[in-house]
């Protein structure tokens, strides 16, 4: 025989979930995961091309500076050498010398380090912010709740459907014109 006790719980039981099944799957679908590929994106703004060019000429600004700094130790070091027969006290200054430059050259790359990454931070935020910005308008007007980076050099996402992906409105909302394909584009394979 059935127990009614079981029967009415079980009755109960259908009545209370179904409605929070619901709720959960409506809830579900409010935390939406959009993504697009930040390595495409970056690569198609023309303020991504100035940016790279202006840190490349400041790189190659401070290399040039270590470049001098190192001839003048070679230049240094070639005098000590040349000073075979002469006095001690000369080549006692010129191994100090040696050795004061040899820390300024130390001190300069650690301090160019820096202050290339510096520059660089000051060129390239601006654009992640723009990007930033236009991520966040898109996904509101599309209801998404997280934007992920979904470039091969992200490494975190694993699946990516093309439904999600808000690629083409991340260049419209940054107005940028897609590049047209080249001919390498079109020959390449998987394109």
């Amino acid at each position: 025989m059935k127990n009614p006790f079981l029967s009415f719980f079980a009755a109960m039981l259908l009545i209370i979930a179904v409605p929070f099944s619901a709720s959960a799957q409506r809830n579900s679908s409010n935390t939406a995961v959009a993504h697009f590929d930040l390595d495409s994106l970056i690569k198609v703004m023309p303020e991504y091309k100035k940016a790279s060019d202006d840190a490349e000429a400041y790189y190659e600004m401070l290399e040039n500076q270590l470049i001098k700094l190192q001839k003048e130790l070679d230049a240094k070091m070639a005098r000590y050498d040349s000073l075979k027969d002469g006095s001690q006290i000369i080549k006692s200054l010129i191994v100090k010398e040696i050795v004061d430059l040899q820390q300024n050259i130390q001190t300069y790359q650690t301090a160019a380090q820096t202050d290339y990454a510096r520059k660089r931070a000051e060129l390239f935020d601006p654009i992640y912010e723009k990007i930033r910005n236009a991520a966040k308008a898109v996904a509101l007007r599309r209801g998404y709740k997280y934007v992920i980076d979904s470039s091969k050099s992200s490494a975190m996402v694993i699946y990516a459907s093309a439904a999600d992906d808000i690629f083409m409105d991340m260049l419209k909302e940054l107005g940028i014109a897609l590049p047209a394909p080249t001919p390498a584009d079109k020959a390449a394979p998987g394109k």
